[in-house]
């Protein structure tokens, strides 16, 4: 292998570092968990480990690779050695796979994106995998928080964690201007990316988003100090936008990437962009109101990542912002 597969990746130094020193060092673990936020390009980074591991060919042609990056719900007969019915997206399932030798090199790997869109069945099936390692291989599982309505913690603790950061708006702008973005959109775009490269370049390719994300920050500017139908109103829109985005989502599955964020979450997160405007303007009595409602808007994507009713959650978020003026 020519290139090393980490030098493609945009930021996450210290993840990249940590990868880079237990390969180097033989040190490498049974599993992996790659945690952070929607469009900090986990999936790449992910991918890029898997490349180390297995250099003796690339990942789509590489008999010792399988995996699954697919958005819709993962069922059970892709995972379990004995499924009740043939599986529909691989050859093999997951175990059946990690229980035969390497064809190729030293080890099989397995990458599954996204255990949010997984049951806690699921998950236990993974666990077991986990517990009962074999040598020569490696799972390695990504994740947007160590919600343990998200992630089993048993499982958690089985994996070696590795954390992803927001970027620098200086290191998103860069990657916008090799992309062919002006330096005003690429400062724009950076801007509202909030460190996400990943969203940045879907920002860059379809406008729609930078509208959408600049809409919901002028939407909770009209919600402060309203009326409590202002705040219903816009969560039921919000909502509304989720619902179309799920059912959507079970009629599609993309292919390689990161997919398009859940609108609820994605709304929370401009939000939060207006909110830190706002705590960092405002005079220290009005400010330590908004530092609050920022708190609260973590805990409000924590409840969205549990996939409870978006609507009411948003609602009970947003009727709190209107209480500060």
């Amino acid at each position: 292998m020519d290139v090393d597969p980490f030098e493609q990746i945009t930021g996450q130094e210290r993840a990249r570092r940590l990868l880079r020193g237990q390969i180097d060092s033989g040190r490498v673990a049974h599993a992996y968990l790659l945690v952070g936020e929607h469009g900090l390009g986990k999936t790449l980074l992910a991918r890029a480990l898997a490349q180390s591991l297995l250099p003796e060919a690339a990942l789509d042609r590489h008999p010792d690779f399988w995996e699954d990056l697919r958005n819709s719900h993962l069922s059970l007969d892709e995972i379990r050695l004995m499924p009740s019915r043939p599986p529909t997206h691989h050859r093999h399932t997951l175990q059946q796979f990690l229980s035969w030798r390497p064809a190729l090199g030293a080890r099989r790997v397995a990458l599954v994106r996204g255990l949010q869109r997984t049951d806690q069945n699921l998950q236990s099936m993974v666990l077991k995998t986990l517990e009962e390692p074999h040598p020569g291989q490696v799972i390695i599982l990504t994740a947007p928080s160590l919600n343990p309505f998200v992630v089993l913690p048993t499982l958690v603790s089985r994996c070696q964690q590795v954390h992803c950061h927001a970027l620098p708006d200086a290191q998103v702008e860069a990657l916008l201007r090799t992309r062919g973005a002006g330096p005003e959109q690429a400062k724009s775009l950076a801007r509202l990316a909030r460190g996400r490269p990943g969203w940045a370049l879907r920002a860059l390719s379809d406008p729609e988003l930078a509208r959408l994300q600049t809409d919901w920050q002028a939407s909770l500017e009209r919600v402060f100090g309203a009326p409590a139908d202002v705040a219903l109103r816009l969560a039921a829109e919000i909502d509304q936008e989720s619902q179309r985005w799920r059912a959507q989502r079970r009629t599609e599955d993309e292919g390689l990437g990161e997919a398009q964020e859940d609108p609820a979450q994605a709304a929370v997160r401009a939000f939060q962009l207006g909110l830190r405007r706002r705590m960092m303007d405002a005079p220290a009595p009005q400010s330590a109101g908004f530092a609050e409602l920022l708190q609260a808007s973590y805990e409000t994507l924590g409840h969205l990542e549990q996939n409870v009713s978006a609507r009411l959650t948003l609602e009970v978020f947003l009727l709190r912002c209107r209480l500060v003026s």
